[in-house]
């Protein structure tokens, strides 16, 4: 392995002058530094990032912790955030758990023992409650896709689910349906951002006087099957819907095979409108019309967050995305 005294005897200057160009150090001629660059290059020199963690007291690695990889939104989110943290250059370490799994905390505590540099942490994976209870007071951390962040003693990162929900009641509205059914994911510990988005369609239903039908909600799980098995349900009861929202992508997709089956035709008899847009959504026939998080915006905006507070540590900062309709052709006017 190529070592900076390798480098050294190359250029014909001392290990320390190579040391200072390659940390961007010290005071160093632009002639010299572009040989000593010159001569790792041709040796193929790989800083020891090991040496260099211990240097710095820092480990190069940043922990993101997701309820579930199962969602195709939490890949999306890993691809884009290990592209932006590699160019940073951190590497990522990925840990997946939700609420009240005790083998997931005991690996929270674990990855803090492991002196990863920060942790980025979806608010659906756990709780501010259980962070509070682990005493973690010198990780840095970034709490995700939380609603309501008012009490959030982190840095934090949340996008506007209420207006998400409000924009896809509106939308349907807008196309004439009055008898909208809804597909959500409800669980013993909250789902807070999936309760919000439930709100926003109330607000916009409440605007024309209207009331959401208990009779048209159906609660499952944000994947796929289930979200087939309940929107069976849904489309085989008496007086269904004309349109359904579905809080989660993978539901509404579920749905669209459910309604297939059941000979229902998207839009013409039935408009379905999802929400996270997941790449897969563009693909579905028809493709989806949805309520896009911005996952390469979501992404840069947390490493960015939780770089600062790396180097500069805040006690408390949220920003929060705006929701944007993604039109696809999964809705349409309603047909009487």
């Amino acid at each position: 392995m190529t070592t900076i005294y390798d480098i050294a005897r190359a250029a014909g200057v001392t290990a320390t002058t190579v040391s200072n160009v390659l940390s961007g150090k010290g005071s160093v001629s632009s002639a010299t530094r572009a040989r000593v660059m010159q001569y790792a290059e041709e040796l193929n020199y790989s800083p020891n990032l090991v040496a260099r963690s211990l240097i710095k007291g820092r480990t190069g690695v940043l922990g993101l912790v997701f309820p579930s990889i199962d969602n195709p939104f939490y890949a999306e989110i890993t691809a884009a955030m290990e592209r932006l943290a590699y160019q940073a250059g951190f590497r990522i370490f990925v840990s997946t758990f939700s609420n009240g799994d005790q083998t997931g905390q005991k690996m929270l505590k674990d990855l803090a023992l492991r002196r990863v540099d920060g942790v980025i942490i979806f608010s659906a994976a756990i709780s501010l409650d259980i962070i509070h209870a682990m005493a973690l007071p010198h990780l840095p951390i970034i709490y995700c896709l939380e609603e309501e962040m008012q009490a959030c003693p982190f840095p934090a990162l949340s996008y506007n689910f209420f207006q998400g929900g409000q924009l896809a009641g509106e939308h349907l509205l807008s196309l004439g349906h009055r008898h909208i059914g809804l597909l959500t994911h409800m669980t013993d510990e909250g789902e807070y951002c999936h309760v919000a988005r439930v709100k926003g369609l109330q607000a916009a239903l409440a605007t024309y006087n209207l009331e959401l039908d208990s009779r048209l909600v159906k609660n499952g799980i944000s994947s796929v099957e289930p979200g087939k098995i309940v929107g069976r349900e849904l489309l085989t009861q008496p007086n269904r819907p004309t349109a359904v929202f579905a809080t989660n992508d993978m539901m509404a997709i579920g749905l669209m095979a459910a309604a297939w089956e059941l000979n229902i035709q998207i839009p013409r008899d039935l408009s379905v409108i999802g929400f996270d847009g997941i790449a897969i959504s563009r693909f579905t026939t028809p493709p989806l019309t949805t309520i896009k998080i911005d996952i390469d915006r979501l992404a840069a905006e947390a490493i960015n967050l939780l770089l600062h507070n790396i180097e500069n540590p805040l006690s408390s900062q949220t920003i929060v995305l705006p929701a944007q309709l993604l039109a696809g052709a999964s809705t349409g006017p309603l047909h009487l």
